[in-house]
């Protein structure tokens, strides 16, 4: 793959971003990639190309990281990069350079990939120098309009943690953002591998001696950095052994210098200024712990570069940190000076051994930022923008489908139609417009989303036509033709419940209310919604709602009616029958051996013998062309006994048939 790395900033510069971006460089070369840096140099006239790297001319920002301000166009870089037939171009700032990238990607058709380094929300003091409210507010709302810009005109965004992911979002970012972690060359940073000429040398420069402890920040100095809290912290550390050493240039060094001595503490505390880049594993190597007051990183690579060395990190709680330093283990939080100073103490009060100790577990935590994983996501993320850019579609035209909107796509690359159902949700939060462009990224999340947006869609129709419980809505789900995962279904159907489209616990209450007018009993009541997937719980609760001595009437009122209905009957067969149904339609078999007892049978025993006789004559039309004589009489008889007539009462009956001459 040829990439063309586009940064306002580069080497011999010393930060953040030179630092991921030659990592990254090196990473991708190591891996057979063709990578180009575009940058800027000081001058006003002149590029200048060094092998693959071409260097536009610009002004020096002292106060914005010594970045290098260059025009957003030089025609002929633009031709310089033109030959190298990139693949993919990657952005790593928002300045000359950035502007100028974004230019010739349009211009030349090339995917960009965009990290987002800086928080720029937390730098507004540069702006607001008399810490006004008013311009405070502004400012931030400038630089989240500024950044959405940014993203919206790229293919995708590299956000370096979690945090910086959640800003973007909240900016109304909408691109593809993949979150990365900057990756280190681990390797370097082990105090083994560190050059010991060097670190002796250092050591000698500063009047370092073996039996000082040192605690050490290493960065830029500037406001955002906090570095005034830290300084304030350590007039209170109570150890002369412990030492402090502050490696890095910019615009307040000056300042810490002058508080350090307004403190006493001038001679504890070493200002080492701007140091090379190479020589930083080595100012790690002779330190005992890092300390940083910084809440305004979007990774933090100085607090990975001190666990990487083994040192266990002082700092203050920031989202960027939850998975790095964990309190006692691989370092310190600490909220104010006062607390800084005291688990500084506390940690150096520790035996050597024990301060040792920490080493293992502050290099176990960083080891998922080694360079091999960085680069394999990197990697990812650009043939991902190529995808994107190459596959994305052209939005032809949009319609209105109900409560969704119906997009019209062509494809850039095939030129095939395809259609795609998007919610109103999503067509807001994305932007969806007429003749935009749909990225291919966006159009397979928005795909994979239609099958669950057709789904519920087809619960919906389901549920207007006739309430239903949450578990026959899963079992239409799960029984559609290329059904969602049984996670998405779960979501599905707690949207409809949130939505009022399914409420089991009103469901149970209708139901019952329902059965109860059909005098249904308790126990069939409770079947019949246990087969609806109702829990038990809830049914016991609903019914609680109901009079208990009603089970009683319902019972008797049904018992009733079986009474008349029931023709051609002995009184006892009468009351089995009338039993068995009570039970079977719900009621306790204690309920209907007590309903039957209190039904009057007088009508039906004065009726029973008119009953016996049509019995008998049944009987005998069933068994009379097989039997006769005795047998007849015999299998008669038992045939009557079995419909629960008395004894005497059939023979007796038998007996007048006979006499009758029947």
């Amino acid at each position: 793959m040829r990439i063309g790395i586009f940064s306002d900033t580069y080497t011999p510069d010393i930060n953040g971003v030179v630092s991921s971006v030659v990592t990254l460089q090196n990473a991708l070369e190591a891996h057979g990639h063709e990578v180009y840096i575009i940058t800027s140099h000081k001058g006003f006239i002149h590029s200048t190309r060094e092998g693959n790297v071409l260097r536009m001319p610009g002004l020096e920002l002292k106060w914005l990281y010594g970045y290098i301000l260059s025009t957003p166009y030089h025609f002929t870089v633009k031709e310089e990069v033109e030959k190298l037939n990139l693949d993919v171009i990657h952005v790593q700032t928002e300045f000359g350079v950035g502007v100028f990238a974004r230019i010739v990607a349009r211009n030349l058709h090339i995917p960009v990939v965009y990290t987002y380094h800086t928080m720029y929300e937390d730098y507004t003091h540069y702006i607001n120098r008399f810490d006004l409210d008013s311009l405070e507010t502004f400012s931030k709302k400038v630089f989240s309009s500024f950044t959405k810009f940014l993203c919206e005109s790229v293919t995708a965004i590299i956000a370096p943690s979690e945090k910086t992911k959640e800003a973007l979002i909240r900016y109304g970012v909408k691109r593809p953002i993949h979150i990365i972690p900057t990756g280190l060359d681990l390797e370097a940073f082990k105090p083994e591998n560190v050059k010991k000429d060097l670190c002796i040398s250092i050591k000698e420069q500063f009047g370092i001696s073996d039996s000082t402890k040192l605690i050490t920040y290493i960065g830029r100095i500037a406001p955002e950095k906090s570095m005034e809290i830290i300084i304030d912290g350590f007039q209170y550390v109570k150890d002369p052994n412990v030492m402090m050493m502050i490696v890095g240039g910019g615009p307040t060094l000056d300042d810490l210098r002058k508080q350090a001595k307004d403190l006493g503490i001038a001679d504890r505390i070493i200002f080492t200024d701007k140091q090379p880049r190479e020589d930083m594993p080595a100012y790690y190597a002779i330190s005992d712990a890092f300390v940083s007051a910084s809440l305004s990183e979007t990774q933090g690579m100085t607090f990975i570069e001190s666990l990487a060395a083994g040192l266990p990190v002082f700092a203050r709680k920031d989202e960027v940190l939850e998975e790095l330093v964990f309190e006692g283990d691989t370092g310190f939080y600490f909220a104010t000076p006062e607390e800084f100073a005291e688990k500084t103490d506390a940690f150096f009060a520790l035996s050597k051994e024990q301060r040792v100790a920490f080493k293992q577990r502050c290099m176990e935590v960083v080891k998922k930022y080694d360079i091999e994983n960085f680069y394999t996501s990197v990697y990812h993320a650009y043939e991902q923008a190529i995808e994107d850019y190459e596959e994305c579609f052209l939005i032809e035209s949009i319609k209105t489908s109900d409560d969704c909107m119906r997009l019209y796509l062509i494809n850039k690359k095939s030129n095939e139609e395809v259609t795609l159902l998007v919610s109103l949700d999503d067509y807001l939060k994305y932007e969806i417009k007429k003749d935009g462009i749909l990225e291919y990224s966006l159009y397979e999340v928005l795909k994979d989303k239609e099958r669950s947006l057709t789904a519920y869609r087809g619960a919906l129709k389901k549920l207007r036509s006739k309430d239903r419980t949450r578990k026959e809505m899963y079992d239409f789900l799960i029984n559609m033709e290329n059904p969602l995962d049984i996670k998405t279904i779960n979501d599905l159907i707690d949207v409809l419940e949130e939505k009022g489209y399914i409420n089991d616990e009103a469901y149970t209450l209708m139901q019952l209310e329902k059965m109860d007018k059909s005098l249904y009993g308790k126990q069939k009541m409770i079947r019949q919604l246990v087969s609806k997937g109702i829990p038990y719980e809830m049914i016991e609760e609903q019914l609680e709602r109901f009079d208990e001595s009603h089970e009683h009437t319902k019972a008797f009122k049904l018992a009733l009616g079986y009474q008349d209905t029931i023709k051609n009957k002995s009184v006892n067969e009468k009351k089995e029958i009338i039993k068995t149904k009570l039970i079977s339609n719900g009621f306790s078999s204690s309920l209907a051996s007590e309903i039957v007892l209190d039904l009057n049978f007088e009508d039906d025993i004065l009726k029973e013998s008119v009953a016996l006789q049509k019995v008998i004559d049944k009987a005998y039309r069933n068994y009379s062309r097989k039997y006769d004589g005795k047998a007849l009489n015999d299998r008669i008889k038992q045939y009557a006994l079995r419909k629960g007539f008395m004894y005497d009462d059939v023979v007796h009956a038998i007996e007048m048939r006979e006499l009758n001459g029947e």
